[in-house]
């Protein structure tokens, strides 16, 4: 079996979680997580995956080098009021597979 390398590609985290405060009902908000890859290899995200279809995530489309800075954009359209906890997972060649989470409260 071949060893894993542990220099593939790493997803280094500016955060990896985003509070949005209170936010207005049907007005959608996005929140714009930027990574590093600090592995020797180029990190490829392959799909991001969202908690519900109310949170809608764009992201860096081509192979990140090592030392290239990529993104991964969540969008968040609220239809109810009350505080809110939603994941978006990222699916790459990278060891692991990061969970990013936006929270907040909907007004009234």
């Amino acid at each position: 079996f071949a060893a894993i390398s542990h220099t593939a590609a790493i997803f280094n985290w500016s955060e990896t979680s985003y509070d949005f405060g209170t936010i207005e009902k049907d007005q959608p908000v996005s929140h714009e997580f930027e990574f590093t890859n600090t592995g020797s290899e180029p990190l490829i995200i392959t799909n991001v995956q969202a908690s519900c279809g109310c949170t809608v995530a764009s992201y860096t489309q081509d192979p990140i080098a090592p030392g290239a800075k990529g993104f991964v954009k969540a969008t968040y359209n609220a239809a109810k009021a009350g505080a809110f906890n939603k994941t978006v997972t990222i699916v790459s060649n990278a060891q692991e597979s990061p969970v990013l989470t936006l929270t907040g409260t909907v007004a009234e």
